[in-house]
């Protein structure tokens, strides 16, 4: 029994299926069915009931299920101790943000990194959820959160101030409402997905709910679709366009805090370091973010 055995028996488990587990692996599905029939002949035990809908676990392989989790973090902790002492500036790092942050300023910045340090490779991963650290899903992760994961280090950088936002052909077409209250009557774009958790948006679902025209399940569908004029709009204050006049702020004064993390095992490694300094400065030097609440 090897490790990577394990590693192909963990993924179908957790997938339930031969096509999910071949997507986590980045292998294709008929590798895993060869790798788990050898695995089961291996051990001398059944551990997957083949059935209609996909793979489920049988009694010996629940029972190695918890083993082979154990097993699997000692390896994953293992490689993040030895990736900790490497000071080389050069290698892979897998990067993760939140598609506003990824789109309107990581491509910059990250093609002023590759000049200066042309032997480091970035895996950037966009999108919202949280991938595990611990696990190498991402080494590198900026998130937009008031609560970053209390086993996660790295630095606060900036904080954001929420407000309402419309074009200027959209009020003179309908007019400026001059507070939250003046909202009825007006063409409001809302939150669909993840967003529509955040608690101004909770808020802003319950009380207008039938000005509501359009929800996005993006922040950066939601200002494109104010520039176009379709309604207004509740932003972070980085989405500020010339296109756009900010109304008044969101009544809640929610604010964004935006995030530098990764594994404290990590945060030595030159490479990661090197990357986090420079996203730092550079989000400190953006004309955008001009007026920004930075944390020193």
């Amino acid at each position: 029994m090897d490790w990577d055995d394990l590693r192909y028996f963990l993924a179908v488990a957790e997938a339930r299926s031969l096509q999910g587990a071949a997507r986590v692996l980045e292998v294709n599905h008929s590798t895993v069915f060869r790798r788990i029939n050898r695995f089961e002949n291996t051990v001398g035990a059944r551990l997957f009931e083949r059935l209609a809908d996909g793979y489920q676990l049988t009694a010996a392989g629940d029972e190695l299920l918890g083993h082979a989790q154990r097993v699997g973090e000692e390896i994953d902790l293992l490689q993040l101790k030895v990736l900790g002492k490497d000071y080389r500036p050069s290698g892979k790092i897998r990067l993760t943000a939140p598609d506003n942050l990824a789109y309107a300023y990581l491509p910059r910045y990250l093609m002023r990194f590759s000049k200066l340090y042309p032997e480091i490779t970035i895996e950037l991963v966009v999108g919202a959820e949280s991938l595990d650290l611990t696990r190498r899903e991402a080494d590198i992760a900026i998130r937009a959160t008031t609560r970053p994961p209390p086993h996660l280090v790295g630095r606060k950088v900036f904080s954001l101030d929420w407000a309402y936002y419309a074009a200027k052909s959209y009020l003179r077409r309908h007019g400026r409402p001059k507070d939250q209250k003046d909202l009825a009557r007006h063409r409001i774009i809302g939150a669909d997905g993840a967003l529509r958790r955040l608690p101004p948006f909770r808020q802003l679902h319950a009380e207008r709910a039938e000005e509501l025209v359009m929800t996005c399940s993006t922040l950066n569908a939601m200002s494109a679709m104010a520039v176009a004029g379709y309604g207004i709009s509740l932003l972070p204050d980085d989405q500020i366009k010339s296109m756009l006049e900010r109304l008044f702020p969101c009544r809640l004064q929610f604010r964004t805090q935006v995030w530098l993390l990764t594994h404290p095992e990590l945060r030595r490694t030159e490479r990661m370091r090197l990357l986090m300094d420079h996203l730092v400065q550079s989000f400190r030097e953006e004309p955008r973010l001009e007026g920004v609440a930075f944390i020193s």
